[in-house]
């Protein structure tokens, strides 16, 4: 490694060198002789090196001395770089002196964690394994709650890539109601891997610390359902840990049919965890190997397949063992070897010899690196060594960082941008395979990736110790003496200091912290080149940030930091500004333009920018510009900015005063920005006439423009440049590269502009344009019919929309007529041929539609009158591919295809969802035809008055939401021997449900609004049934025997006044009941065994029957107090086990009672609107509670203003609390 990183920062140091020996302040201060010197020495040791890792293997001395040689080079670069540091200091002072020029040089724009995605082109010989898999998974025994299967398999062998495929199937997608993908890797953590899945689920959810609330908040979101969940990559072998995590599952899921996928190289992994049979992948033939090897040696168009070179290729192939990982890696790496002298050194390589090792794939991976074409790239893929296993990691991040370290340099007399180089660099090693499972956006191009953890263990045997990555409990006093690279990742539960010896921490050139605190060592990383910081924790930047000279990327992400220091305009080397999830953050300091090298300002929160910022004239990212009215702010400053890339969104566009100003952005000139947005604003304060028309042509883009996006224009006219063609381009439209264009709140606009002609346009979405009345021929553009001359300068019919895949037109009140184009070009299928979504929402007065839609998959219709919709739907005749109809709030729908002729195309429809269509009266008999639906929702249709049967489709339906005024439930629905899910909602004569002993599958059964409803049924034949929440049913007065469903674990009552008593329940985890005045008792603790989470609310005449003997597991208790309950209820106490009390509405009570310090378990506690709430237990009593971790105070202003810190009277009772947050009225 020595060899590599001296060469590397060797060849960084000339560069510097020569640079700096270019620039005129070095006859100034005397230095260029000495440096032209250094030129000549490095270029002499750049010589010894190579001899010198030769000879290391064998001679300690000499491998001491590369190391101390090692040092010395950064301690030059360093020093190279103050010089530097002071020559930009000279510009910016020049800078500020001389009069701003607002029109932009010409000259200037040459010289500028695992996941289940996956690319199965690329996957070869594993489709007999995934059958096999699929099959063993919806062939499992549905008696066992959980079933595992290990899939077992040696490194390389893809136990991965092979899992993808089965979670992605589309049997596996049907089978299961919810999948899960967690990478576990070496670190087994239960509550980690609980933590994922919950975030899976439910993003609202991140950051849950307890346990506790983890698995209550997976047991809401799973409860009913049947899940796939699949722990990739699983190392420890400690059996207490997964039946730690099994347990959990259990509790939270009781359904049978669960399953569990788990990926691992160990036997002995597999041996523990598994419940049916494990599947051992095996290795390809040679023949798979050989057409893996071809593909990706052979993707060079420029390299023929010789009969030589591909007997060859076989033979490497061959030798790569039947490892795919192998096979892939050898066959990047072959791509760029044109001479077959080069393919018979690595055929004839000293490599093959050590196959016996880590199954022959270490090595292959260390001679792909070893053949990377140069020293800076080798040195980019070592420096992936800082993320940690399994990390996803943002392309765009990783080639800032590489730009921040100076590997990344541009080639003499290039005019290339070093960000180009660094993504060439990324291609590069993606071609090679040491990237993989790359994510892309809607443009096809990557944004994320992962690294195979074989690749990562070769990148840090390539570092030599100069990565340090740490997680979860840190320590103290950590030596990083030869330490470059370090990332410190807190466990989250406390924030410690950076804890770092001092020594070695000047030396430090890329540092990760998170949640951690910065404290007082910011300047000890003094020589650092990447920073980043996040975690709430940092709350604050000091001043001393501004000393930093060697800075290149500051990341700043999920902070309370509410102001930038402007000492940060004082770091001339910074290169790269990220800014993401700041919220409180509101602006950028004031003199950043003196940040004359800044190339990317990447904020993910619209803030005000600082004035000329058209001084920034490196710069390629700037998500957006506020155009203002003074100097400084003005749209002219774009103009100067010649190297834009990427998106950019150009906001109060009313302050600009024509057409001419517009043009000063020079938007046309800027090939490399792709996604722009137009905005104007209501609050513009304009002046005179409105200019938008004038203004939106003068900010004419480049054609290289693939999304545009247009906000408040208040012009009658699209521009002529959206409309026209290119005669220098043979007549081709100027947008063909277009794929997005939102239209939005253009309030003036009378039609819409033609863009039927755009050949690569697949979204469009046109909204709030209230003056269009009729979309008619100059929306599509013309037609030219069999032989005549189409847009594309060719001969035949012209398709209109030919890519178009989403189209959404909303909330244009007043269209009337959507026209069809011509009736050749329809029937011929020439127009929408690739639609596949279509929303129409809150076009209240459309009357007319287009009708032919082949390729149409989900339909949304909402807020459409009821005679638009019918003439909307009944002309849809080609729905055969049709698989999701939504119709919601067509208030004045009466009848859903009274003649029904649509249902019998719709062949393929799954998912049926009505709401809010109040006069919807009938629904059509049809419905059995449907034979593929799997899930009916009718809901917020108050007026319907039946139901027809389901008895056609009721073998296939899995989920059923029903509302209607009928007096009974719709024939066949005991029949339904799939559902899994049953919603009966809003039934108002319903007074009786019928029974439902062969649902058998049913696992989830819901009960709402019906006000007349006496009884439900016995459901004792409901074996899977683990949900049952019953809602504002005022006549139940009671709730059958439920201790024969031993799944049954959650049951909701809420408003149910005449409710008088609960069965008991021995299998029930969870019990909620709100609003039951008349409710007396619920069963004793003794009867709920299983009960952890309790939780009650208004109910007056209710009494506690819990004593000592009560032994309940319970573990989260939430009282809300009404009237009669104006103290805690003494029997809590005994709730021993208790984690997370919630005490809220305590109106009449005063103080908490010292007892609750023998809840000792206590670790969360909350008290909210307690508006009399004055003092809190004894300290000695709070001192008992020794798990206490957070405390919340909300809504209680007495209780608040005594628990001030370091002032209030209750502040010692709780100062010791770790976590502790309060307030007033909200």
């Amino acid at each position: 490694m020595a060899k590599l990183v001296l060469s590397v920062v060797a060849e960084g140091i000339l560069a510097k060198a020569m640079s700096l020996a270019s620039e005129h302040i070095g006859f100034a201060w005397g230095f260029k002789e000495e440096l032209c010197k250094l030129q000549v020495s490095l270029t002499k040791i750049q010589a010894v090196i190579h001899d010198a890792e030769k000879r290391q293997i064998s001679d300690e001395s000499v491998k001491i001395w590369l190391l101390e040689l090692k040092d010395v080079a950064y301690e030059a670069d360093n020093v190279l770089d103050e010089f530097g540091y002071e020559i930009l200091c000279q510009k910016v002072e020049s800078q500020k002196r001389k009069k701003r020029v607002f029109e932009p040089n010409p000259q200037d724009r040459f010289g500028q964690e695992t996941d289940s995605f996956i690319d199965d082109s690329e996957v070869v010989g594993r489709g007999d394994d995934v059958l096999k898999i699929v099959n063993l998974l919806i062939g499992a025994n549905n008696q066992r709650v959980i079933s595992v299967a290990p899939i077992v398999g040696m490194a390389g062998l893809g136990n991965t890539t092979t899992t993808k495929l089965v979670y992605n199937h589309e049997l596996v997608k049907k089978h299961f109601d919810v999948k899960m993908w967690v990478c576990v890797s070496d670190n087994f953590d239960v509550k980690r891997i609980l933590r994922e899945i919950l975030e899976i689920l439910d993003n609202n959810c991140s950051g849950l610390e307890n346990k506790n609330a983890i698995l209550h908040h997976l047991q809401e979101k799973l409860q009913g359902k049947i899940y796939l969940l699949i722990l990739d990559d699983v190392w420890d072998e400690d059996r207490e840990k997964w039946d730690s995590l099994r347990s959990s599952l259990l509790g939270i899921n009781q359904n049978n049919g669960n399953n569990i996928l788990v990926t691992t190289r160990k036997d002995n992994v597999a041996q523990i965890m598994k419940t049916s049979l494990m599947h051992k992948l095996e290795k390809l033939s040679k023949d798979e190997c050989w057409l893996i090897f071809k593909e990706k040696a052979f993707a060079n168009e420029r390299i023929p397949i010789t009969p030589d070179l591909e007997d060859i290729g076989g033979k490497i192939a061959k030798r790569c063992g039947g490892n795919p990982l192998a096979t892939r890696v050898l066959g990047g790496m072959m791509r760029l070897k044109e001479d077959k002298s080069e393919w018979l050194l690595i055929q004839n390589s000293k490599t093959w010899d050590s196959m016996e090792d880590n199954n022959g794939v270490f090595p292959i991976l260390k001679l792909s690196f070893d053949h990377l074409p140069t020293p800076s790239l080798k040195q980019c893929f070592a420096y992936c060594s800082i993320f940690p296993k399994d990390f996803i990691i943002e392309k765009k991040l990783l080639v800032q960082l590489w730009m921040a370290e100076g590997f990344l340099q541009t080639p003499k007399r290039s005019f290339s941008v070093i960000v180009d180089i660094g993504n060439k660099y990324f291609d590069f090693l993606v071609a090679n395979s040491l990237f993989q499972d790359l994510e892309r956006d809607s443009y096809g191009d990557i944004t994320w990736c992962k690294m195979h953890d074989l690749v990562h263990d070769l990148a840090l045997s390539i570092s030599e110790g100069e990565t340090l990555h740490l997680e979860g409990n840190l320590g103290d006093d950590i030596n990083v003496s030869h330490t470059r690279r370090l990332s410190l990742i807190s466990d989250g539960h406390t924030t410690p200091a950076i804890p770092l010896s001092k020594d070695g921490m000047g030396r430090l050139c890329t540092i990760f912290l998170n949640f951690v605190d910065l404290g007082d060592k910011l300047l000890e990383f003094k020589c650092v080149h990447g920073l980043s910081l996040s975690g709430s924790c940092i709350k604050e930047l000091p001043e001393s940030i501004g000393m930093l000279r060697h800075l290149r990327l500051l990341r700043i992400k999920d902070t309370y930091i509410k102001v930038i220091p402007n000492s940060v305009s004082m770091l001339y080397n910074l290169q790269t500004l990220v800014i993401k999830g700041c919220r409180l953050l509101k602006e950028l300091p004031k003199d950043l333009q003196n940040l004359i090298n800044l190339r990317h300002i990447d904020i993910d929160n619209i803030m005000k920018l600082p004035t000329d910022i058209g001084r920034l004239t490196c710069l390629q990212t700037l998500p957006f510009f506020n155009v203002g009215q003074d100097i400084g702010g003005q749209i002219g400053e774009l103009g100067c900015l010649s190297q834009l890339r990427g998106e950019l969104s150009i906001y109060h566009l009313g302050h600009v005063r024509d057409k001419e100003e517009a043009k000063t952005a020079d938007l046309a000139e800027k090939p490399e920005v792709h996604e722009l947005e137009f905005c104007w604003s209501w609050q513009d304060e304009r002046e005179g006439n409105n200019n938008d028309e004038d203004v939106l042509e003068g900010l004419q883009p480049h054609p290289n423009l693939k999304s545009l996006k247009i906000v408040f224009f208040e012009g009658e006219n699209f521009p002529s440049w959206l409309l026209g063609s290119d005669n220098i381009r043979g007549g081709l439209f100027l947008f063909d590269h277009l794929l997005e264009i939102r239209l939005s709140y253009c309030s003036k606009c009378k039609k819409l502009p033609t863009l039927g002609h755009l050949p690569s346009l697949k979204v469009l979405e046109i909204r709030g344009m209230d003056n269009v009345r009729c979309i008619g021929t100059e929306f599509y553009g013309s037609y030219n019919g069999e032989g005549s001359s189409n847009s594309r300068g060719g001969s035949g019919s012209t398709v209109l929309f030919p890519a178009l895949e989403e189209l959404v037109l909303g909330g244009m009140r007043n269209l009337e007529e959507w026209n069809d184009v011509t009736e050749p070009a329809a029937e011929l299928g020439m127009i929408f041929p690739r639609l596949e979504c279509l929303e129409v929402w809150r076009c209240e007065k459309l009357t007319s539609a287009p009708h032919h839609f082949p390729s149409l998959k989900e339909l949304y219709i909402s807020n459409i009158r009821g005679p638009a919709f019918e003439q909307l739907i009944s002309e849809l005749t080609t729905l055969t591919s049709l698989v999701d109809l939504t119709i919601s709030c067509c208030a004045d729908l009466e009848s859903i295809l009274p003649h029904g002729h649509v249902w019998p195309i719709c062949i393929s429809l799954r998912s049926l969802f009505i709401d809010g269509c109040d006069e919807l009266s009938t629904f059509p008999d049809a419905l059995h035809n449907l034979h593929c639906l799997e899930d009916i929702e009718v809901k917020w249709c108050r007026n319907l008055r039946s139901f027809p049967s389901i008895q056609g489709i009721a073998s296939f339906l899995q989920r059923l939401w029903l509302c209607c005024s009928d007096e009974a439930l719709p024939p066949g629905l005991q029949s339904c021997v799939s559902l899994q899910h049953l919603f009966i909602d809003d039934w108002p004569h319903l007074i009786s449900i019928p029974d439902l002993r062969n649902l058998h599958s049913l696992t989830d059964l819901q009960i709402y609004h019906c006000p007349n409803l006496i009884s439900i049924p016995d459901p004792k034949e409901l074996p899977s049934l683990t949900q049952l929440k019953i809602w504002d049913c005022s006549k139940l007065k009671s709730i059958p025997d439920l201790k024969e469903l031993p799944s049954l674990t959650q049951l909701k009552i809420w408003d149910c006044s005449k409710l008088k008593s609960i069965p008991d329940l021995p299998s029930l985890t969870l019990l909620k009941i709100s609003g039951c005045p008349n409710l007396i008792s619920i069963p004793d603790m003794r009867e709920l065994p299983s009960l952890t989470h309790l939780e009650i609310s208004d109910c007056q005449k209710l009494s506690f029957n819990f004593n000592e003997r009560s032994h309940a597991p319970l573990e989260e208790l939430y009282l809300y107090g009404w009237a009669s309950l104006n103290t805690l209820p003494e029997e809590i106490q005994f709730f021993t086990a208790v984690k997370i009390l919630d005490i809220s509405k305590f109106d009449e009570m005063v103080s908490l009672p010292d007892w609750l310090g023998n809840l000792s378990s206590i670790q969360e506690l909350y008290i909210h609107n307690c508006k009399n709430m004055m003092y809190l237990p004894t300290t000695q009593a709070m001192r008992r509670l020794i798990k206490l971790e957070q405390l919340s105070i909300h809504e209680c202003p007495k209780l608040k203003e005594r628990c001030a810190e370091g002032s209030g009277a209750e502040w010692s009772k709780i100062g010791h609390i770790p976590k502790f947050s309060s307030n007033g009225y909200g």
